[in-house]
Parts: C-alpha cells; structure tokens; sequence
C-alpha cells in the first residue's frame, strides 16, 4: 500500500491541510480517497472521524473547536474519572486532566481509545504499527505519520502485529523512527487500569487454573500448557 502526504504551509490553514490521495491497496483493488485532512495534532484526525460536530463545520472553525474539544474532554474526565476503572497510582485524573490540555501526549492518547471505544494505531512508513490501547476494542482507527503530521489512513487487512508502542530506539529522520518521536511518551506502562486479580505472588497454580476455568480461558497454548504468569495476564485482561 502507498500512502502520498503531503506538507501544508506554515499558517497551518485548513484550506491548505486538505490533499488528494490515491493509492492502490491489493492486485486489483483501487481506491481514491480525496479531502484527506493532515494536522499536526492527533486529535483532530480522531475527531475527524468520530466527531459529527466536527464534521459539519466550516474549515475556518475547525482550529477552534479541536481546541475546545481538548478543555471539554479534560472536563469530562474530571467529572467521570472513576467511570474508567483506571489506577490511581498509574494513571491519576490531574494527569490525565492535564495532559488532555496539550496535545500529542501518550496519555491523552490512551484516554481518547477509551472515550471512543477504539483501537488508535499510529504507523509509519515503515510500516510500524504502534496499536495504544491494551484493551480490544471492535473498531481500529489508523493514523499514519510523515512529514510532521498525522492524517487517517485506510487499512482494512492487518495481521495483529504490533510494535512496542514503549521502544525507545530510532530517529525521526530514519524511515524506521519510533513513537517516541511522534509523540510525547508522558507514561511509562500503559496498562493504566486496575487489574481484576490481585499480584501474583498470592496465588498458587492451581488458584490461577481455577479462576481461568471458571473464565472459560483455555489452559493450552499449541498442545502445551500455559504457564502462571500466562494465565495471569489472559484473566486480567478479560477483566479488563
């Protein structure tokens, strides 16, 4: 698949953050997209596609609204924080409150999955995918980055093959750059929930089996069984 992006001028206006974009996507399969919207914050590619308001208004509003949808979204978090099951400790409501604030934040990013209902996967030109949420969410929305800014890409066939979203190695100029120079890594783990087991040191084997079998989780893994720390970590994310 070819993705063609292209860079906007410096006064960022909507009118000039609008390109065509073909590409080929399978041996006989072609689709032209047109009215592609690049920017410089993530968040206005996700709105862009589940936001109706954002939708219907006018390209010299748009700037605005993105701005007050990130005060509004910090407010609202404010306000339903412990609707999200989230860890104190990991994933505070003042951080993420004000992380909401800025923009392009890792943290911001995982609350924007959950707000959403969907998987955010950033990919390059490499074809990294860094999939932001550990939960799975029925829809993916893909945001592809080049060239500083982000625009929705199109992807219909993937292989669940993600990268690690926290790998610190590459540079922006190198074609195989990585997260961390796409965005502001804010966070160091992103299972930023509270977890349905307590640690694993107070359970025996045979506690975890039961708990998966009363989960109906499958014990064996291509013939073999699954070791504890395995089983641990399919409960709590079935939990999730």
């Amino acid at each position: 698949m070819e993705h063609f992006l292209s860079y906007s001028d410096s006064n960022d206006r909507y009118a000039d953050k609008i390109t065509t974009n073909k590409y080929t996507q399978g041996e006989n399969e072609t689709k032209v997209n047109t009215n592609i919207l690049k920017s410089k914050n993530i968040l206005e590619i996700i709105l862009s596609q589940k936001d109706y308001n954002y939708q219907i208004l006018e390209n010299s509003e748009k700037t605005s609204y993105v701005t007050k949808k990130s005060l509004d979204l910090s407010t609202f978090l404010d306000l339903n924080y412990d609707n999200y099951n989230y860890s104190k400790k990991k994933f505070s409501k003042s951080m993420v409150c004000n992380s909401l604030q800025g923009m392009n934040n890792l943290t911001s990013i995982l609350f924007y999955n959950d707000y959403y209902n969907v998987n955010i996967v950033i990919c390059n030109k490499a074809n990294k995918f860094y999939k932001t949420s550990v939960k799975e969410y029925p829809e993916y929305l893909f945001i592809q980055y080049d060239n500083n800014q982000f625009t929705h890409m199109e992807q219909e066939n993937f292989d669940n093959n993600f990268d690690d979203i926290l790998e610190v190695s590459g540079d922006v100029k190198d074609p195989k750059y990585t997260l961390k120079d796409v965005i502001n890594i804010d966070i160091k783990d992103t299972m930023i929930y509270n977890l349905f087991l307590k640690p694993i040191s107070n359970y025996k084997l045979d506690d975890i089996v039961t708990i998966a079998k009363e989960n109906n989780i499958d014990l064996m893994n291509n013939g073999k069984k699954k070791n504890k720390k395995t089983l641990y970590d399919e409960i709590n994310f079935m939990k999730l």
